[in-house]
């Protein structure tokens, strides 16, 4: 009875939160934007239509709703104001905003030499604040079932896809990504596809143990989070694993605490599915490559899953750059050089090229420096706080602020290890439970957050909307000049392909790919035609995308063709970056290399 009456409590403390301000974006405006953006990009691929075959639309779909929504509410908020809107910045939202002001001035100091990188990062951070602090307002927890059921339809029709891609039978399909022999469904990468189902898992089991939903929905529920469970075993992704079982223990924590334990034993009914589904992924599904991965954890703790190497460089780029960072998105244009500094250190360490961290804590101390680690650390701390002072207060939470805890402990702990901060699809998801968890957890406002002056909140406003039309612009262009670069890759014409790529130099957010392909342009000419000065075009081209970009791509490219070329010097400059003693320079007429690297 007791239980019965705090869930009621907690639910008529849910709906009087979502109706006690005006509402700065009209409902059906707002829920279906943030439908589309939380629940479609996992779904859709881009395709051959577009240069960027994988995230294009992804990116459309997840970044141009918010930025609907941020338009037309900083529009009311300028023209307004806070009088009327009832709008204030809270605590976290605040912090945050300072953030992407740091973000913003940061290439003053840090050495940023990819502009198009930073724009495209600093708008993706834009985004999920945009997401945070329209849903913190807006968001009504009661919809939130509805949200939850889409996102379990969507990783189970990933999954679908999965299985197809595994068994080599996706290609008759033209809306499933083709990678025959992989299992990612149209997530693009294991771990990604890992995460996506945890989360859809994890909003499974709060269903059920909340009883949000109807008696024919609960069996559907249940159907979903058996054929999930069976997709998450056969992602194999570790992380994902114990990112899930981290938020579900989180969930029953909370839960038992501030609701009551007795209906934890719902949750009897979701173990044995998860039990049963393992036993029959190990039988029918890919449970030989789940073992080998136990297995290679055990045997090989030290390397953290292969993670050692990429850690140890880190720290090498840190030190290197340790109050100033290496600037927002520039972690991947550093690692070659950290690597280097490194392996002359640490030889026994193997050479390796990646784009991430694999630890989203690590690479956020990489680029934002001592300052802004130390600021997220302090953030976290302060939120912590507060969630612990609410589980030792027996304080009342809404079911939707219950279900944000456990979904907030799941993407941290995922994002030691890997990084589902670098997926928006997946991190929106993020920006939604820190929206709903900290209206009831953090305090309204406090003193160094409080704006007392109306003509500031109007022109914070005024920004919302600049950034938000500003943003899709320049998602407009980018999307016209990534056209071009497909068209021209396609295109048998000489002239037709390097006015293309010119034409697409000119748009912002695609230059760097538009300088790289237009690079390579010259060297296929060149190497058809037999010409040594377009050839030595295309390298003094390659070479300027390795200096703002370092990439192994470019790096192999470079290895292969400074000594055909004769260029000795810059032959022995680029060496450096490989591992010492794996690589000779030799003399036969031309100078070139050999390499015991596997160069991707």
């Amino acid at each position: 009875m007791t239980t019965r009456m705090a869930r009621k409590k907690a639910r008529t403390a849910e709906i009087a939160e979502s109706k006690k301000e005006p509402r700065l974006v009209p409902e059906w405006l707002f829920e279906g934007m943030f439908f589309v953006a939380l629940v479609m990009p996992n779904l859709i691929f881009s395709g051959s239509y577009w240069f960027q075959t994988l995230h294009l639309m992804k990116w459309f779909l997840a970044m141009v709703p918010v930025a609907v929504v941020s338009a037309v509410a900083g529009w009311r908020l300028l023209r307004q104001g806070p009088e009327a809107t009832g709008f204030r910045l809270d605590p976290f939202g605040a912090a945050w905003f300072l953030l992407l002001a740091y973000a913003l001035i940061q290439p003053l100091w840090a050495p940023v030499t990819s502009a198009p990188t930073l724009v495209r990062e600093w708008l993706y951070m834009a985004t999920l604040f945009g997401a945070y602090l329209w849903t913190r307002r807006e968001f009504k927890g009661d919809r939130l079932p509805l949200f939850l059921l889409a996102i379990a339809v969507n990783s189970a029709a990933n999954i679908l896809f999965a299985e197809l891609q595994i068994r080599n039978l996706s290609g008759s399909f033209p809306f499933i990504l083709p990678t025959p022999g992989h299992y990612i469904g149209n997530t693009g990468q294991q771990n990604m596809f890992g995460v996506w189902i945890a989360i859809a898992l994890y909003g499974g089991a709060f269903l059920h143990l909340a009883g949000r939903i109807g008696p024919k929905l609960k069996w559907v529920n249940l159907a979903l989070f058996a054929v999930n469970a069976w997709g998450l075993w056969n992602t194999t992704s570790r992380s994902a694993y114990l990112s899930f079982f981290v938020g579900l223990a989180t969930l029953c924590l909370v839960y038992g605490r501030l609701v009551g334990r007795r209906e934890l034993r719902r949750l009897l009914a979701l173990a044995l599915i998860l039990v049963a589904t393992f036993f029959a992924v190990n039988h029918y599904g890919r449970g030989g490559s789940l073992i080998n991965k136990a297995i290679d954890m055990v045997e090989n703790v030290q390397t953290v899953g292969n993670r050692d190497s990429i850690w140890l460089t880190s720290w090498y780029m840190f030190r290197k750059h340790p109050v100033t960072g290496v600037g927002l998105g520039h972690y991947k244009w550093n690692y070659l050089d950290a690597q280097r500094d490194m392996l002359q250190d640490r030889p026994d360490k193997a050479w390796k090229f990646t784009l991430w961290a694999h630890s989203e804590v690590i690479q956020w101390f990489c680029e934002f420096g001592l300052p802004g680690g130390l600021f997220l650390l302090a953030l976290g701390g302060w939120w912590l706080y507060h969630f612990l002072r609410a589980l030792i207060d027996r304080r009342q939470l809404s079911l939707a602020a219950l279900w944000a805890v456990g979904l907030l402990f799941l993407f941290w702990f995922d994002a030691l290890w890997t990084r589902p901060f670098h997926r928006i699809e997946n991190v929106l998801w993020m920006s939604l439970a820190f929206a709903l968890a900290n209206r009831e957890l953090l305090p309204e406002e406090t003193v160094w957050s409080r704006i007392g002056r109306p003509p500031l909140l109007r022109a914070f406003g005024g920004l919302a909307l600049a950034v938000s039309v500003g943003g899709m612009v320049l998602m407009a262009d980018a999307m016209v000049g990534d056209r071009k670069i497909a068209v021209a890759m396609a295109s048998r014409d000489v002239q037709t392909q390097r006015t293309l790529l010119e034409e697409a130099h000119r748009h912002l957010l695609v230059r760097d790919l538009a300088r790289k392909q237009l690079a390579y342009h010259y060297i296929a000419l060149a190497e058809q035609l037999k010409d040594r000065e377009l050839l030595l075009e295309g390298i003094l081209r390659i070479e300027e995308v390795f200096r703002r970009e370092p990439h192994s791509k470019e790096l192999s490219t470079l290895l292969k063709w400074e000594g055909k070329l004769g260029r000795k010097e810059a032959l022995v400059d680029y060496v450096t970056f490989l591992k010492p003693g794996t690589y000779r320079i030799r003399s036969s007429g031309e100078s070139s290399v050999t390499s015991q690297e596997e160069m991707p």
